[in-house]
């Protein structure tokens, strides 16, 4: 059984991988995506080298990712998402979109924060 539990645990870890890939730009007609996958994921452009991203329909509900968006979009004819961020700042905000408990009364400072 410690091997089956092994096995799982590398599943896990190369799933886990393969979606870090897909956050950093990775190509979205690669093989390993299914079209189920995909149809969940938004385009977000980071910085002024406008870094592709590849971003779940969670993460751009997230109220602080929304905060940041919404103070960045400026009101010209350009349709598409993007963060004026530093990429390295950018993956900061996933990562912690991902792994920490936001509390409400810091959403602000951290939206102010990440629009840059």
């Amino acid at each position: 059984m410690a091997k089956g539990g092994k096995l799982g645990k590398l599943k896990s870890v190369l799933k886990k991988m393969q979606s870090l890939k897909l956050g950093r730009g990775g190509a979205p007609t690669s093989p390993a995506i299914s079209d189920s996958s995909s149809k969940d994921l938004h385009i977000v452009y980071v910085g002024k080298s406008r870094r592709r991203y590849l971003i779940s329909s969670d993460v751009l509900e997230n109220p602080l990712f929304r905060e940041v968006i919404h103070r960045r979009h400026d009101d010209d004819d350009d349709a598409s998402l993007s963060v004026g961020c530093e990429v390295v700042l950018f993956e900061h905000l996933l990562w912690m979109l991902e792994n920490s408990d936001l509390q409400p009364e810091s959403l602000d400072e951290l939206a102010q924060f990440y629009a840059c």
